[in-house]
């Protein structure tokens, strides 16, 4: 740029330098019509695709990469009000021009078909019109929406406006890489979240009040009043048991039970609460569903490209793009699909919102651009390859919790073998009725869906074998004695003689002289079991306990096969009956049960994976792969070779050392352990190992959190909202209030150990911390007395003590003194 008579003159292509000289001139414009002029030639380079795909590279030379960083800057400070008195009125001129942009591509290129738009609203299902509708309705091409509000574009199929295939494919490449950097300021963090962090945005009708029949009332065990309504939360995804709630005016299969009605509804007038008046609250409205278009235009636009530009455009996202804008960018797409997923799903035919599929076409994308730097070495000789951009946890849909799994698993059951293409390489994107479904796009699935999903495949394969039987589903009801040996003497009593079919039953159990049952027994059950079967000792100690790692491996010397099954047949039966077990066995061990169900997910062992199971053993081998000199067969001369499977000939030297430590290793996995981990994981098998699913679907990881849940921070806030207070009354809120304040300012080791002494596991639920569902009872008053804990039922006891000093001192030394499940 250059300055004649204190006027900015631009050259085009813009340089970052131009871009920032602009951004000051709207700053200190003097109203309207200076900042329009300020900004016309900056819009008029947003408008041009041809032109911004060349423009803010960083100086003079305009060879290099473009400065994303510097475009994300200088958008960020045009935009925000502290640096912009204008910004706002500059962000709607920003709106408005990405809006006209997206129309001349027109329905040629980016053809959508019936469903909703962003706001879940109905939008045109014409197919020679492209509406873009902001507001209540879809407005004709020139009308404003209320002042400073967007201009929503209607292009018809035949308009001159529309470009041509040539101009379209004419595009650079990276366009939407620079125009994403611009835009990232106005998307993000730009929709309403509900009380987890889950982006949400209104049904797109009135949810009326209803109210259950009194014929369906009845007393749940717990003595409680509650409602068969046959109807779940979509929401929650919880079976709504309540007298009241609230259904979709117009019929569609939505329902929300009274707690997340009152939620949702807090989260949207929060969210309009700053506005001042009518106006100023559909203009934020508008600006919510510009956020949802804006994404699925630029989804449609990338997916369109030719496979050679799309992947080019995935390195400039992986290599050029800075890693907290890439990060931003993947939240974003994230949000609009979360927002948005619940509502696609109220349709009976999901494909219909071909938006919304694009959009999750764009994140399966980006999560191909994240992968690209795994393919490429580290620069420091070594041999090791770079992570993802990003962790791949950024890319879980966690709004996907929110669907009706049966729906989604009767999809996936049509089509069992779907994957998601390669978005690199694909000549031409098509949404199908593959990729329209949840379940085909795994590696965004959140495990608990997964984990809900798994249960839905086993029990068809439960009902199948009822109905061959002429009969229907008798739960496996078992008695047992509480004390540990006996208890494992009672399990292998009633399950030693049962074929697979009749294990494969949901378990239902008593302990010998007590009256109790239901869910907090069978907790306990599982307990007591699984720590009888760890703590055996003697010729029946099935495992070993490391110190250093603090988990169990196999005890090669056990000779106890129907111990080891009835130790697997209790973990499938865990997952059968949706309890979460201690995290007691490394991650290794979820590889080898993978391995013995011949799942595509299974995956080499290696030295890394001995290391999870024995240091020392890893480090001996590393020792061997270390050495570098010829006289290695006779440093290392003490070996055993016959066990490996090796030629009898075999000698260990420079050119052998590899064949013999992979030799170890597979040996160290398979050979070993085969008579204790054999009929183990026919245990296992014999409960889940029927789900196609499990064996299409599941990784090491995934199937580690299925059984046990996952290692995430504590969090004692959505632990709090998911929480229930009994005896108290209601002048105690504030000493409850108290409570919450002084477990939320532990350190993060006393969180775990509270965790621990109240549930324990620290293993957060699959569905989150907020689904912990933990109870605080009162139990008395008096400054002599801890607090205690059910831990089968969730439940802490505590005292009313005299002070907050008190409580929290005594909540510690109570924490302190827990020792944890199975973990010495």
């Amino acid at each position: 740029s250059s300055r004649a008579n204190g006027t900015v003159v631009f050259q085009m292509p813009f340089t970052v330098e131009d871009l920032e000289a602009c951004v000051d001139l709207a700053a200190s414009a003097g109203g309207a019509g200076d900042l329009s002029s300020a900004l016309s030639r900056l819009l008029s380079a947003l408008a041009s695709p041809l032109e911004l795909g060349g423009s803010f590279h960083r100086g003079i030379g305009l060879g290099g990469a473009c400065d994303y960083a510097g475009v994300n800057s200088a958008f960020q400070r045009l935009c925000a009000r502290e640096s912009n008195p204008h910004a706002a009125e500059a962000s709607n001129l920003v709106r408005q021009v990405m809006l006209s942009v997206f129309a001349e591509f027109g329905p040629a290129h980016v053809r959508w078909g019936g469903g909703t738009n962003g706001s879940g609203r109905d939008v045109a299902s014409s197919s020679d019109a492209t509406p873009l509708a902001i507001g209540e309705e879809s407005l004709a091409e020139g009308e404003e929406g209320g002042e400073g509000g967007l201009v929503a574009m209607q292009v018809e199929g035949d308009t001159e406006a529309v470009m041509s295939n040539a101009q379209v494919d004419s595009i650079p490449f990276n366009w939407a890489a620079v125009l994403l950097a611009a835009l990232l300021p106005l998307m993000a963090d730009t929709l309403p979240r509900d009380s987890n962090g889950i982006c949400v945005i209104p049904h797109r009708h009135r949810m009326e009040k209803q109210r259950a029949n009194d014929d369906a009332m009845y007393l749940t065990s717990s003595g409680r009043l509650a409602y068969r309504t046959n109807k779940v939360c979509d929401n929650c995804q919880k079976r709504i048991l309540d007298a009241h709630f609230f259904h979709c005016s117009e019929g569609c299969d939505i329902d929300f039970c009274e707690d997340c009605q009152s939620k949702l509804r807090e989260v949207f007038e929060s969210f309009f609460a700053h506005t001042a008046d009518e106006a100023d609250k559909e203009r934020r409205y508008q600006q919510l569903v510009w956020v949802i278009s804006i994404t699925e235009c630029v989804a449609a636009q990338i997916l369109r490209q030719t496979p050679e530009d799309r992947t080019r455009l995935a390195h400039e996202f992986a290599f050029e793009w800075p890693t907290a804008l890439f990060g931003r960018l993947v939240r974003v797409v994230t949000d609009v699909i979360n927002a948005k997923v619940v509502h696609v799903q109220d349709v009976k035919d999901i494909q219909s919102d071909q938006r919304f599929w694009y959009t999750v076409g764009l994140l399966q994308f980006l999560y191909s651009a994240n992968a690209l730097p795994c393919q490429t070495k580290i620069v420091d000789g070594s041999a090791d390859s770079r992570g993802p951009k990003v962790e791949y946890t950024s890319f879980i849909l966690d709004g996907i919790n929110k669907c009706e799994p049966i729906s989604e698993w009767q999809r996936w059951r049509e089509h069992p073998s779907a994957k998601v293409p390669d978005m690199l390489a694909i000549s031409r994107f098509e949404l199908t009725v593959d990729f329209c479904s949840f379940l085909t796009h795994n590696n965004l699935v959140p495990v608990s869906f997964r984990r809900v999903c798994l249960l839905c495949d086993i029990w068809e394969q439960i009902q199948l074998e009822v109905v061959t039987g002429m009969g229907r589903v008798i739960p496996l009801q078992i008695e047992v004695r509480r004390d540990p040996p006996r208890l494992l003497e009672d399990l292998l009593s009633n399950f030693g003689g049962m074929s697979d079919g009749q294990l494969r039953r949901p378990l239902r159990v008593t302990f010998e002289g007590e009256e109790g049952a239901g869910m907090g027994v069978l907790r306990e059950f599982f307990q007591v079991a699984l720590r009888s079967f760890l703590d055996s000792s003697g010729s029946l100690q099935l495992f070993n306990f490391n110190e250093q790692l603090r988990t169990y491996w196999f005890n090669d010397g056990a000779d106890n096969p129907m111990a080891f099954r009835a130790c697997g047949v209790l973990l499938g039966q865990a997952v059968l009956n949706s309890i979460l077990v201690p995290n007691i066995f490394p991650s290794v061990f979820y590889e080898r049960l993978l391995h013995d169900l011949e799942s595509p997910y299974a995956r080499p062992l290696g030295l890394d994976d001995v290391a999870k199971v024995s240091r020392e053993t890893a480090m001996s081998l590393h020792r061997i792969l270390e050495y570098a000199e010829d006289d290695i067969g006779t440093v290392f001369g003490g070996l055993d070779f016959a066990p490996l499977l090796l030629p009898e000939d075999f000698r260990l030297s420079q050119s052998t050392k590899q064949v013999y430590v992979d030799a170890y290793v597979s040996w160290f996995f398979h050979g070993r352990i085969a008579a204790q981990l054999t009929p183990l994981s026919e245990g296992f098998r014999a409960i889940v190992g029927s789900s196609s699913l499990l064996q299409r679907m599941i990784g090491a990881v995934q199937l580690e959190q299925i059984v046990c849940g996952a290692s995430v921070p504590v969090d004692i806030p959505a632990i709090r909202r998911g929480s229930a207070h009994e005896g108290w009354a209601e002048d105690e809120q504030e000493y409850l209030a108290l409570f919450w304040d002084v477990v939320e300012s532990f350190s993060d080791q006393e969180k775990i150990q509270f965790i621990v002494f109240v549930t324990a596991s620290c293993r957060v639920p699959l569905r989150g911390w907020q689904d912990l569902q933990m109870v605080v009872q009162k139990n008395g008053t008096g400054d002599e007395r801890l607090p205690s804990a059910h831990t089968c039922f969730c439940q802490l006891l505590l005292p009313r003590y005299t002070s907050r000093e008190t409580l929290a001192a005594c909540l510690r030394t109570a924490i302190a003194n827990s020792e944890g499940f199975g973990l010495k």
